[in-house]
């Protein structure tokens, strides 16, 4: 028995265990989603477990900060100690736990969030570097802050690698969904609330049936009384996709973003989605699962919109493209075996540069 015991403890102790810190995965918000995501898929490792560094509406982010603080403390080495960071208040937060991660001697992968992180790094070079370099992997949600990163932390390796997403089979065919526009996420400038109130009164003439829905809390921008169009504050992860699947279009007229995960979510349905050529965004309309316009173009927004939800045909060939794109480059199971790959062989590089101390001063 004592033997059973004792290979059921090796075993355990040999399986691959990542913990991942960031906002509570169960709030609302892209990173929130993405370590839900993972967490809840085990996505790239045996055992996934999430700490809450902050709770999103919260005024006092010390007691989970301090709990994040004492769970690194405690992890296992062998384990991974995967950080979430996105600009500013978060940079510093949890980029805390990506320099204590180094030096308690953990395998520390970091994953590069936010809208704004290039400017952020521009801004704050030294603070960038300090924190980046202290990670064995960085992962990057697009090409831009792929750059920002080869630049801060040379000798660090860096790859871009999508949000994971689940793949809806059972949503029902775009074409058969009613004229209904969903905008989702904090309804402010930077996601362009106002562009689209502006394309929805023209869309609003030419389409008289057709609903526009925000679903979002009220950041720098509060849209008027327009006909047919609605403002909900944010909507649970059940009642998010129900709404999702009733979308005829995504809409996201941003000015700024990184890998929204609404879009993925979105062409995960087989929703099509119409939105600007910033961040990762371009990434994803090459897959054919929407269109681009033009930053604060209303007019060409308000036009994209209507031809999607005058012609169905088109909205669910979109879709299915755009489907099929998320299934071959973002599903559960592509990026789990390529969050596998990178894993085991981060972990097997941070464990040859800590029997080497001469390589450790030059990585750091």
């Amino acid at each position: 028995m004592h033997a059973q015991a004792s290979s059921f403890s090796r075993e355990a102790t040999n399986r691959l265990t990542v913990h991942h810190f960031g906002p509570d995965p169960d709030t609302i918000g892209g990173m929130a989603t993405a370590i839900r995501m993972l967490t809840e898929h085990s996505i790239g490792a045996d055992l996934v477990r999430a700490h809450s560094t902050w709770r999103p509406g919260s005024s006092v982010p010390i007691r989970p900060i301090a709990a994040s603080l004492l769970a690194l403390t405690r992890i296992r080495r062998g384990h991974i100690a995967h950080i979430h960071l996105s600009e500013r208040g978060s940079f510093l937060r949890e980029g805390l736990l990506a320099v204590l991660a180094g030096s308690l001697g953990l395998t520390v992968v970091v994953t590069l969030h936010g809208a704004v992180f290039t400017p952020f790094a521009r801004r704050h070079p030294r603070l960038v570097s300090a924190v980046l370099r202290r990670a064995h992997l960085i992962l990057c949600l697009d090409r831009g802050v792929l750059e920002v990163v080869r630049e801060r932390a040379p000798q660090v390796r860096c790859e871009i690698l999508p949000n994971p997403a689940v793949i809806d089979k059972d949503a029902c065919p775009v074409n058969e969904t009613g004229e209904r526009v969903v905008f989702a996420g904090e309804i402010g400038l930077r996601k362009g609330a106002d562009v689209l109130q502006r394309a929805w009164r023209v869309v609003a003439q030419r389409r008289p049936q057709a609903q526009c829905l925000l679903v979002g809390p009220l950041a720098d921008f509060c849209p008027r009384d327009t006909e047919r169009l609605e403002v909900r504050p944010s909507a649970g992860i059940a009642e998010m996709k129900d709404i999702l699947r009733q979308a005829r279009v995504v809409v996201l007229p941003a000015r700024a973003e990184g890998m929204p995960m609404i879009l993925t979510e979105a062409m995960s349905l087989g929703r099509p989605f119409v939105s600007t050529p910033v961040g990762a965004i371009p990434d994803l309309a090459a897959g054919e699962g929407g269109v681009l316009v033009p930053v604060e173009n209303s007019s060409k927004l308000a036009d994209r919109i209507t031809e999607l939800l005058a012609d169905p045909e088109l909205a669910r060939k979109l879709g299915e493209r755009g489907q099929a794109f998320c299934a071959r480059t973002r599903s559960v199971e592509v990026i789990d075996d390529r969050l596998r790959q990178l894993y085991a062989e981060t972990a097997r590089g941070a464990r040859d540069r800590r029997s080497k101390p001469g390589l450790i001063a030059n990585f750091r």
